[in-house]
């Protein structure tokens, strides 16, 4: 069965860009910083479809640890 292409929202994208683009606030492991890179490239065009949806499931966790409803 083939799964559905992955749709990454601008939302999305913009909440990893976030990330990504504070480096000294965030100091994430290379692999968290690769997922959300990822996502970043789903938004635009092809990438790394694992590693993307890990990154996007990476922010929702955070999201909910944080108390807020993930909005993606």
């Amino acid at each position: 069965m083939l799964r559905p292409k992955l749709s990454v929202s601008k939302f999305a994208r913009d909440r990893a860009l976030h990330y990504l683009a504070r480096r000294q606030q965030y100091r994430f492991p290379e692999i968290i910083r690769n997922e959300l890179t990822e996502v970043v490239l789903g938004y635009t065009g092809r990438c790394d479809e694992t590693a993307a949806r890990a990154g996007i499931e990476w922010m929702r966790e955070r999201e909910r640890r944080q108390g807020r409803t993930p909005a993606f």
